[in-house]
């Protein structure tokens, strides 16, 4: 026997040919991916593995080997390596929990603010030392990982053996600051002239975010992937790729049960995640889900990126990604829709029982309340069934085990 969903609202009609009150947009169902229907334990290896580069190769930081870690290397890693560099520099995967209850919703995030958080300790320590900010940022504040080599000398002539606490940033710091307010946090906790001098550095899509970005992509695809994939050669040769090791989350045949049921019942299936397109193809793809979506229905991190780009173009700078609403309405709306109420305030809604979400986590959950969707939690996330409570006091509209529950879900819920 399964729990029972906790139903907080019972306004919506549960088959897809009856919620379609317009035949031109049929009822849909919008899925997060990660802790939905793949596993992010492959994807939290890679932002582990980045923040140890960063820190750890002496094309970056080079700091001297902590005595938990393995020496740093990129050819020949072996898993084991692998789980000690991420119970290190997640804290046992405390820290991934710290940033999903703060609706951190993209592992770039994770990796970028995990290594920045070392960095502005490092900038507090040189600042106690007397060290001047000009001495850290190039003129205008770009700052990228390249800049790291330079910083790293400052460190060695000024603070001898500094060596990073990686547990420190599960401490207060945050405050109440949730999703991209979290940067901002992060750059206060500078000292007053570092802050102004470090420009854009603690902003997402910075060239330090984009070289924290970078780096992932190399570990993620691989020496061989990399440059079919991105067009970019590997800086740190010998990387196999953990995009070979993604793994569904539950068994891939109930997966693919499940979402042939839904679509025999009528709903029209979507994807809205922080992957890029060419993270998210090849998975599913090789898994044999990839034709279950419509293609209309499924936008990535590049539709963010498109839409932020296309605003910065007007003088204004909004952050797209959950928890803002914008990827799940142009999934729920279709690509081809035009931007009015998808990108800013007040957003478009679907009619009632038109769209439901379904995701593991709170940057989902507040996404799918901002656009007036129902959303169904699923516990196959990193906090398992340890987020029901939240997910429930937060106002999910049902919580499930996983995804197999849905077809019953929508079978058995009576309507109001």
């Amino acid at each position: 026997m399964w729990p029972a969903p906790c139903i907080q609202k019972q306004i919506y009609r549960m088959d897809a040919s009856v919620c379609n009150n317009n035949e031109t947009e049929p009822a849909k169902i919008i899925f997060d991916m990660d802790g939905v229907i793949t596993s992010e334990q492959c994807y939290w290896d890679t932002a582990a593995l980045s923040v140890w580069e960063l820190l750890y190769s002496s094309r970056h930081l080079g700091l001297e080997r902590h005595t938990k870690l393995p020496q740093f290397r990129t050819a020949g890693l072996p898993a084991g390596d692998i789980a000690r560099v991420r119970r290190v520099i997640f804290q046992d995967d405390r820290v991934i929990a710290f940033f999903k209850k703060r609706a951190v919703n993209s592992n770039w995030d994770l990796a970028f603010l995990t290594a920045a958080f070392q960095l502005v300790c490092i900038f507090k320590e040189l600042n106690k030392r007397g060290i001047k900010a000009e001495h850290c940022f190039k003129a205008g504040g770009a700052f990228a990982p390249q800049d790291l080599p330079a910083l790293s000398s400052l460190l060695k002539a000024h603070c001898p053996g500094w060596g990073p606490s990686f547990e420190d940033i599960l401490t207060g710091w945050a405050g109440e600051d949730s999703g991209s307010g979290l940067f901002g946090r992060m750059s206060s906790l500078l000292p007053p002239d570092y802050r102004k001098a470090c420009g854009d550095f603690l902003e997402p899509c910075s060239p330090f975010w984009k070289g924290v970005q970078e780096i992932f992509q190399e570990w993620y695809f691989g020496e061989e992937k990399l440059k079919a994939v991105t067009g970019r050669e590997h800086r740190e040769p010998g990387k196999e790729g953990l995009i070979y090791r993604e793994e569904p989350v539950i068994p891939v045949e109930k997966i693919s049960d499940t979402l042939k049921q839904l679509r025999a019942g009528g709903w029209v299936l979507g994807i809205a995640t922080g992957r890029p397109w060419n993270e998210l193809h090849h998975p599913l793809d090789k898994m044999g889900l990839w034709d279950y979506f419509d293609r209309s229905a499924v936008v990535t991190f590049d539709d963010v990126m498109e839409a932020q780009q296309l605003l910065e173009r007007e003088g204004r700078s909004v952050s797209l990604g959950k928890p803002h609403p914008f990827s799940f309405l142009k999934a729920c709306f279709g690509r081809s829709y035009e931007r009015e109420g998808l990108y800013l305030p007040p957003f478009r809604r679907p009619l009632p029982g038109k769209c439901w979400i379904v995701g593991d986590s709170m940057a989902d959950l507040l996404a799918a309340r901002e656009m007036g969707a129902p959303f169904l939690a699923v516990l196959t996330g990193h906090a398992g069934a340890a987020g029901r409570s939240i997910l429930e006091k937060e106002g999910a509209h049902a919580v499930l085990p996983d995804i197999t529950y849905l077809a019953r879900f929508f079978k058995n819920t009576p309507i109001l």
